[in-house]
This record gives C-alpha cells, structure tokens and sequence, in this order.
C-alpha cells in the first residue's frame, strides 16, 4: 500500500475536445460526442471531426447526410431551447474577416467628427455643431444610409484636403454612397416618426454628396451630373411636407432655422434684382400651356426670395451656402421635368441660379464641394440653348467674370 501523502498518479492527455479545455475540466474523449458535450447538449469537437474525416465520396450522399445532420441539429436546438454556451470559442478562421477593425471606415469617423463637422455648422453655434457632431452620427447608428451618408461625405472631403490619395477615397465614398442612395430610396416610401429625422438629415448630406461626388473633369452630361441630384434633393421637401413639426422639434432646428431664416427686405433696395424680376416677363412672352407657366412662375418667385435671403448675408459677409440650396430642393417636379426637356426659358433660369452657386463658392470658406460648379453649370447651359437664347446668359457670365465686384462686397 503506498504511503498516505503520496498522490495518486494519472496519466494526463492532450486529446480532449476544445469544449472541456476551455472549461477545464476531465474529458472522457468519447466520440463522436464526450459526455460532458453531451449532458450540457453543446456540439462537440469530435462530432466535428468525426464529420469531416466521414465526408461522403458521392455528392447525393453528402447532401442526403447533410440534411440528416441538420434534422438531427435543428431537433437538439428545439430540444435544449437554444442554449448556447458562453465558452464557446468561435472558429478564428471563419470569423477573422467579422472581427477584424476597419480602420478606414475609422479613421473617416474621426474625421467627421473632428473636422467635417464644424464644416457644416456653418453657423458655428453650439447647437449646430452638435448637431452633426454627435445626434447625427448616433442616428445614424440606427438608420445604417445616414451612417454610410456620413462616411461617404468624409472620404469626398479626404480626398479633397489630400488630392495623392484622390482616387483611393472617391472610391470608398462613391461606395458609401451608392449604398446609402439606395436603401434611402427605399425608406423614402414609408416615411414616419420613427425615421424621418434620419431621412431629412441625409437629404441634408445628398447637398454635399450631390456635387463632391461628380467629377468636372469629363464631358457634360446634364441629366446626370445636375438634373439627377436635384430630384434627390426634393425628398428632404417630401420628408418635411409630411412631418415638419415632428422634425422642427427635434435636433435638426438650428439646420431648419437657417435654411427657413426669412428677412424681409423690398427687392428694389437691392442690386442686380431686377435681372431676376425680368424672368418673369421672359417666361410670360412665350405661349405656354398652363402648368409650364406656373412652374416656370413658382421656380422664378422661389429663386428671387432666395436671391434677396443670399444678397442679404454677402452684405454682412456671412455664409450664403445653405440658404442657395433652398431653392433646388422647392423646386416644383414640372419645373425638373422642363430642364430634363432641356426647355429654354427653364435652362436660363437655371443659369441665373448660377450666379448664387457662385456667391456661395466666393464667399464661405467651408464650400469645398461645390468649388468650380457654378462655372460649370453655366456652360453647360450655354451649350444646351438655341443662339437666340444665348442673349439672356450675358448678366451670369458678366457676374462671374467680374471677380471684384464678387468678392470686395461693395455693391451690396
């Protein structure tokens, strides 16, 4: 008999399923299930390997013994009322793409955050700049197309500061944003309480998206660099229509409050106006059927009140870039359908507009992404109308070539 302090020896294995190891506990290796794997109802180990080493030669088989296993594992789950076990260690090798960080996607959180943010307050108070800072991207946690809205806005505006990394961010925004533009299309159609703050927030960023996105560097085409965009900006009207007290209640009032900002001022106070006014008799000089003159009226009496708003700020050298993009999103669907037609009286409107894109661009220092698109816009019309049009271009041409005049503010 040996002495009564000696310990009991026993030989130790290796060979126990992952399951018992991880809990630390004795293994009676029995396969294709341990005993232990089997009074907790877990899969075990062995199982496993016992299906991978049984793996049947014919493919009818394999399918036949696969949907066995299935049967057989869906009946367990049922039974055990799936119980799943905290100790189980997923397998690295299948889940190595789900648990690695993205940093990109990261680092342009950050950005957003840190730098783009304060980009679009442009009012610079507390309230705005919270605003995108924190309520927006907490939203957006929960409405996944206002997540990726955000990052796609910050890659465009990567690329911007960081033109040896152009093509690298385009790319992830442009990818961002094609996703997000799709499931926002989708939410569009049933609206309410619970996701309108998110969808006009976004509609918001299509602002930003609508022109860092399109590239000014290929041949012109109207309908989708221009004429597509602005159909998207209207669903942040469609958004408000339907729930504009719900959304004013809410963190996105300083975005409203700026956007809606009226002052009243009599438009002959001020210069250049009255090119504005002359649309009106422009339009009127044509034989129109009934709903193309309305729109033409509703998108020239639009454009003359953001005229006003917009001359009113450059006077006091304040931003004029959230209230210019007013008038595309009050934009009448008529009116959209008339520049998709390409009509003329409707493409010298829109060259007038032109001359507010390009105050905005002159004026605010943060309107990175709408840098040379007035110019743009314009010739793109130039190139759209007849020759005998072309007379009713001269006052946006002259407005844009006069750069004193644009940027020392005397006028005004």
């Amino acid at each position: 008999m040996p002495p009564k302090n000696q310990r009991r020896s026993h030989t130790k294995s290796k060979n126990g399923c992952s399951q018992c190891k991880v809990r630390r506990i004795k293994c009676n290796e029995v396969h294709p299930t341990c005993s232990n794997c089997e009074r907790r109802q877990i899969v075990c180990d062995f199982s496993l390997s016992s299906d991978a080493s049984n793996s049947p030669s014919d493919p009818a088989d394999g399918r036949r013994q696969s949907s066995q296993l299935a049967s057989v594992k869906g009946e367990k789950r049922t039974s055990s009322q799936h119980v799943i076990d905290p100790f189980h260690l997923p397998d690295l090798v299948s889940t190595k793409k789900t648990t690695e960080l993205d940093i990109t996607d990261l680092q342009l959180m950050h950005h957003f955050t840190s730098v783009v943010a304060l980009n679009l307050a442009n009012s610079q108070t507390a309230e705005a700049l919270a605003l995108w800072q924190t309520h927006a991207v907490k939203l957006g946690f929960k409405h996944h197309f206002l997540l990726r809205g955000i990052l796609a806005v910050a890659a465009f505006h990567w690329a911007y500061l960081h033109p040896e990394q152009k093509a690298e961010y385009d790319l992830i925004g442009t990818t961002h944003q094609s996703i997000a533009l799709t499931d926002f299309q989708e939410t569009l159609g049933h609206v309410d309480e619970s996701n309108c703050h998110a969808l006009f927030a976004f509609s918001c960023l299509l602002i930003v998206l609508a022109f860092a996105s399109s590239t000014k560097d290929k041949p012109r085409d109207f309908n989708s660099d221009v004429l597509h965009w602005f159909y998207l900006l209207r669903g942040a009207n469609s958004v408000l229509n339907l729930h504009s007290e719900t959304i004013k209640a809410s963190f996105l009032k300083p975005l409203l409050d700026e956007m809606g900002h009226i002052e009243n001022a009599a438009a002959y106070t001020l210069p250049d106006t009255d090119q504005i006014t002359k649309l009106f008799r422009l339009c009127a000089s044509s034989d129109h059927d009934k709903e193309t003159a309305q729109a033409l009226d509703l998108a020239i009496h639009s454009l003359l009140s953001t005229f006003i708003q917009a001359s009113l700020l450059k006077a006091r050298n304040d931003g004029t870039i959230l209230t210019t993009f007013v008038w595309p999103i009050n934009l009448p669907p008529k009116f959209l359908d008339l520049l998709s037609e390409k009509q003329p009286e409707a493409m010298v409107v829109l060259a007038h507009y032109c001359v507010l894109m390009y105050w905005g661009e002159s004026k605010d220092q943060d309107t990175w992404f709408i840098s040379g698109w007035a110019r743009y816009m314009l010739e793109t019309v130039k190139e759209s109308v007849p020759e005998i049009w072309q007379e009713h271009l001269q006052w946006p041409q002259m407005m844009m070539n006069d750069s004193m005049r644009l940027y020392n503010g005397t006028d005004i």
